[in-house]
């Protein structure tokens, strides 16, 4: 047995005992956190959605204030839902266009938060997106974006239990002779940088093409007195939005009907992961499937997730969205982990402006909207 086929058996055999014994969930703590309590062994990975569509400026900065108005973010995943000490992640992003100053896209906060093994290991991150915009015609544009964040990690060791602690009888009733750790809390600056290229050849045909790169200085993550840093994160994204009918207006009964195909690639260490696949706008209704391929160090994992959502216009140019996610394994020998779960939701202002010099106010309705295309949310 290999050292891959060796580490997915440990896992499969930590899931089946925690399901028969009553104690054994404290083992499954132990081992989700493990890779943050000796890193020098296991490199740790960034949070994931499903719905990275949904969530861009935490993929690429650049995409703060790529399109017209004020949007909102709120994103919540619940993964692995087949173990007792299961992830859960939640993020929240905003951004604003900006066109009044030349070269100016955006700005745009975020703040994230991730829980393993019940709250044994919390992440949370809280930065500022700001963006420039370089328009190379009436039809395509560049941008750059940047994210300036701090990072905190905090580990609860009153919910974590050593091997000398239990006893095969009576389970957890020994103190533990282990020294723990430096510090329960860690927190490092972290910086992300990112581009995007976006062009419409044609009025039923629009594509991105983007490119970011995170975690830049591989700041030091460690709990202990060792150097464990966070290795760069490298993210590739490719999609399209090809327009098969037109919205014909807010009060009209032909609504439109868009096709979305898209791809995005992430290496980060010894951590490759793609996914592909598509979206569909009809009728104000989003439908999706995506194929995603994970492979690690030891292990590879392949998922299939539905995505279903609705659009809900206020008006011509406000709008809410809400989307859920379904993720399940195609590996029948991990199905131990159990689906994932992922809902998103979305506002969106078309018509809100950082600064807008006639009416002189601050997050103000624009007066004057730009004539380009390229400017409208496309999907």
């Amino acid at each position: 047995m290999n050292k891959k086929e060796k580490t997915r058996s440990t896992m499969i055999e930590i899931i089946q005992t925690t399901k028969r014994s009553p104690f054994a969930l404290l083992l499954t703590m132990v081992f989700l956190v493990s890779m943050f309590l000796f890193p020098t062994t296991s490199k740790s990975q960034d949070l994931d959605f499903s719905q990275y569509y949904n969530n861009p400026t935490y993929y690429n900065p650049a995409y703060v204030g790529l399109t017209m108005g004020l949007k909102s973010r709120l994103n919540y995943r619940r993964q692995w839902t087949g173990l007792s000490g299961d992830y859960h992640s939640y993020s929240f992003s905003a951004d604003i266009a900006e066109r009044s100053l030349p070269g100016a896209g955006g700005i745009g906060i975020i703040a994230n938060q991730s829980l393993a093994g019940k709250g044994v290991l919390k992440t949370n991150t809280i930065g500022i997106m700001p963006s420039v915009r370089i328009p190379i015609s009436k039809n395509a544009i560049f941008q750059l974006g940047a994210l300036a964040s701090v990072v905190t990690q905090q580990l609860n060791w009153d919910n974590l239990v050593f091997s000398d602690q239990l006893d095969p009888r009576w389970g957890n009733i020994y103190p533990t002779n282990f020294p723990g750790a430096a510090r329960d809390k860690v927190s490092f600056p972290d910086f992300s940088f990112g581009g995007i290229f976006q062009f419409k050849p044609s009025d039923d045909l629009e594509g991105t093409i983007g490119a970011a790169v995170h975690h830049l200085t591989t700041p030091n993550q460690s709990f202990f007195e060792v150097n464990a840093k966070l290795p760069r994160k490298y993210v590739y994204n490719l999609d399209f939005i090809i327009t098969i009918r037109e919205d014909q207006g807010y009060y009209s009964k032909r609504q439109g009907f868009k096709l979305n195909p898209g791809m995005m690639v992430q290496h980060q260490s010894s951590m490759l992961l793609y996914t592909m696949g598509m979206n569909i706008y009809m009728s104000n209704v989003y439908l999706g499937i995506w194929y995603r391929n994970q492979t690690l160090e030891y292990d590879e994992f392949s998922t299939f997730t539905a995505m279903a959502g609705l659009n809900i216009p206020f008006n011509e140019q406000w709008r809410m969205k809400v989307m859920y996610s379904y993720e399940m394994n195609i590996n029948s020998n991990q199905n131990f982990t159990g689906p994932s779960h992922e809902i998103s939701l979305i506002f969106e202002f078309d018509d809100i402006g950082l600064i807008q010099k006639r009416s002189g106010g601050f997050m103000a309705p624009s007066s004057k909207r730009s004539n380009s295309p390229i400017e409208c949310s496309p999907f």
